[in-house]
C-alpha cells in the first residue's frame, strides 16, 4: 500500500501575488499618511494658522490621530508583508508562520482602512467648518487677539490693555499694549473665520 505524497507548498510567488495588492495598498497608505502628518504639521509652524474654536481643534485632532495610525499600522502590515515573503522562502516552509503573517498583512490592513476612514471624516469636517463658519464678529475678534497675544507673551489676559480696533475689507485689526514689557501688538483677525492672519509686535515710542 503505497502512501499518498504530500501536498506540495505552493511557490513563493503565489504568495506575493496573493498579497500584492495589500502591499501597493499598504505602501501607498503609508506615503499618504506621512503627506497628510506633515500637512498638519504646517498648521503648528504659524500659531496664526492654529484654529481658535474648539470644534475645529477636536476635529483636527480626530484627523491627525486617523493619519497616526495610517502610518503605524502601514509600517506594520508592510513588516508583516516582508516576514511573510521570508517565511514563505523556506524549506521546508512552516505552515502556522505563513498563516500569522498572511493574518497579519490583512489584519494591519483592514485598521489602515479604518483609520483612513477616520482621517478623511475629520480633514472633510475641518476643512467645512471652516468654509461655512459664521463671520466673526468684532468683540470675538478682540477675544481671538487677545488670547493669541496671552500666548505668545505668556502673560494673563488682564495684563494686555486693549488700544483700538479697526477694519479693511476682511479682517479685524486689533491693537493692544503691554505696559510689563513697553510693546505694542497689532493682530489681524479674518472676518470670515475668525483666524488670526498676521500679527506684529513693535516697541512703545
Amino acid at each position: 500500500m503505497n502512501d499518498a505524497a504530500p501536498p506540495p507548498f505552493p511557490p513563493i510567488k503565489d504568495t506575493i501575488d496573493a498579497n500584492s495588492g495589500r502591499f501597493e495598498f499598504l505602501k501607498q497608505t503609508l506615503t499618504l499618511g506621512l503627506a497628510g502628518i506633515g500637512g498638519v504639521a504646517v498648521l503648528f509652524t504659524d500659531p496664526s494658522r492654529v484654529p481658535s474654536d474648539t470644534f475645529s481643534k477636536w476635529v483636527l485632532v480626530l484627523a491627525g490621530a486617523g493619519l497616526v495610525f495610517i502610518v503605524a499600522f502601514a509600517v506594520m502590515g508592510l513588516s508583516a508583508y516582508a516576514n511573510l515573503l521570508t517565511v514563505s522562502a523556506k524549506v521546508p516552509r512552516n505552515t502556522k508562520d505563513v498563516e500569522k503573517y498572511s493574518k497579519g498583512v490583512r489584519d494591519h490592513a483592514r485598521v489602515v482602512i479604518i483609520a483612513l476612514s477616520v482621517a478623511l471624516a475629520g480633514t472633510v469636517t475641518f476643512a467645512v467648518n471652516r468654509l461655512f463658519a459664521p463671520p466673526t464678529t468684532p468683540e470675538g475678534a478682540v477675544t481671538t487677539a487677545t488670547g493669541f497675544v496671552a500666548k505668545e507673551t505668556k502673560l494673563t489676559a488682564d495684563m494686555i490693555h486693549f488700544d483700538r480696533m479697526e477694519t479693511d475689507s476682511d479682517a479685524y485689526v486689533v491693537t493692544f499694549t503691554v505696559p510689563t514689557t513697553g510693546n505694542a501688538f497689532t493682530v489681524r483677525v479674518a472676518k470670515k473665520d475668525g483666524a488670526v492672519s498676521q500679527a506684529t509686535q513693535q516697541k512703545e515710542p
